[in-house]
């Protein structure tokens, strides 16, 4: 196998070097809600959605919390799924959190996602598969020029709003059919 030519400027660098990563951590069961009461709760791939997260539960005293526009990153069972926080929201022990510090956070997201297969690789366990908080800040990523992040980051996110937009219509389409049929 031949090896990979890194373009000149982009550098091999760490997630950890790039982002602020915070892993989530469970508050205790009894500060769990429905109405509304803290700050909303996710703890994992249930309450993924296509890119951003449904709440279901909130929190009122909430111990790891993600900014809103962060990426949330699953650390077990499944590894490696991603969602952007629309919100300020408090975190449990099955998502990670991460914001670019010197890398464009579009360009991140669209990296992570691409990547997936090998944080899959790196995930260990016996019940159920994950990974820690070194596994993922010493992740070796390449980074563009930041100018480059951007560019790449606009048109994968064009790509997926046109993907988005043209599932929608098949689905709607899928949905006349079956009611024709009916």
């Amino acid at each position: 196998m031949s090896e990979m030519v890194v373009p000149d400027g982009w550098e091999t660098k760490t997630l950890g070097t790039v982002s602020n990563i915070v892993m989530g951590q469970s508050p205790s069961s009894s500060t769990y809600n429905t109405v509304r009461d803290g700050l909303p709760f996710l703890q994992g791939k249930q309450d993924f959605g296509n890119h951003y997260p449904t709440i279901r539960i909130w929190c009122s005293h909430p111990i790891k919390i993600a900014s809103s526009g962060s990426i949330l990153f699953t650390v077990r069972a499944p590894v490696g799924d991603v969602n952007i926080a629309t919100t300020e929201c408090c975190i449990g022990r099955g998502l990670a959190s991460i914001s670019g510090t010197t890398s464009d956070q579009n360009y991140l997201y669209q990296l992570i996602n691409f990547i997936k297969p090998q944080f899959q690789l790196i995930a260990q366990g016996t019940t159920f598969e994950a990974i820690n908080s070194s596994d993922l800040k010493t992740f070796s990523v390449l980074i563009p020029p930041l100018p480059e992040q951007q560019k790449i980051a606009s048109i994968l996110t064009s790509v997926d709003e046109v993907l988005e937009n043209t599932q929608s219509q098949i689905d709607k389409l899928q949905d006349l059919k079956k009611g024709t049929m009916n």
